[in-house]
């Protein structure tokens, strides 16, 4: 089946919605927290559209042909789209702040387009997810990140990446470290390995051996303020994200 290229937030429907499969012309069943939702607390009905997709880019607009308890059932309408690719890729690497503000965070780096997230321990970091204490918290982002995707009408669910030592994202062509002195998005260069990761420190920022460890890499400013750890990395993002170009097909 060819697959034409767009973005389903351009289409008129009610919902989005995730589903296991798109590739064929069968039913689908909406069922679970998504069933619910659209039935109890959007209170769809039937012949209404909403766009559904498979979370890995492939979404289509679907006709509600039944409504029942907690469950909608879905026929296929529209024909099969591909969401465009973006690049460079945006990986946002970020510490945590105190309190329960990482997915507040992580919601909003998800409507701004980013491709994937992750939760660094940094020396001054407040909040650390480290080992078996991190499972519970990185679950909930999990579904924060496919809630936020939903909400957006993404066809791309963004990954949770583990973390990794600041070492290893040091090396990397593609980081760019938040810094009110850095330079502003405009001046950033497109990144050799076709990838942008973000760095945000924690509250404190980088400390003295960090700062040594990432200044080789290119040093990013979105204002020239100090930002809350909440804000920046959600600015940083932004400031990047509207640089972003689709590939082309010849190019994917």
């Amino acid at each position: 089946m060819t697959e034409a290229v767009g973005y389903a937030a351009s289409a008129v429907a009610a919902a989005h919605v995730f589903v296991d499969r798109i590739d064929d012309d069968s039913d689908l069943w909406v069922e679970g927290d998504d069933g619910h939702h659209l039935q109890r607390v959007r209170r769809l009905r039937a012949g209404e559209s909403i766009t559904a997709s498979d979370g890995h880019g492939s979404w289509r607009v679907c006709t509600i042909a039944e409504v029942g308890e907690g469950r909608l059932r879905l026929t296929p309408t529209g024909p099969l789209m591909i969401e465009p690719v973006l690049a460079p890729r945006l990986v946002v690497a970020f510490a945590p702040a105190k309190g329960d503000s990482a997915g507040a965070v992580v919601h909003q780096l998800v409507e701004l387009g980013v491709d994937a997230v992750m939760l660094i321990t940094l020396a001054r970091s407040a909040v650390r997810w480290d080992g078996a204490r991190g499972d519970r918290p990185r679950a909930r982002l999990g579904r924060v990140i496919r809630e936020a995707a939903m909400q957006s009408r993404r066809s791309q669910i963004p990954v949770l990446l583990d973390a990794v030592p600041l070492a290893d994202l040091a090396g990397n062509p593609g980081l760019i470290v938040g810094d009110p002195a850095g330079e502003p998005a405009a001046a950033m260069e497109l990144p050799a390995g076709e990838e942008w990761i973000v760095l945000v420190g924690p509250e404190g920022g980088l400390d003295p051996a960090e700062r040594e460890l990432v200044a080789a890499a290119a040093h990013l400013a979105v204002g020239p303020h100090v930002l809350r750890a909440v804000t920046a990395p959600v600015a940083a993002a932004a400031a990047l994200a509207g640089l972003r170009r689709p590939l082309t097909p010849d190019s994917q």
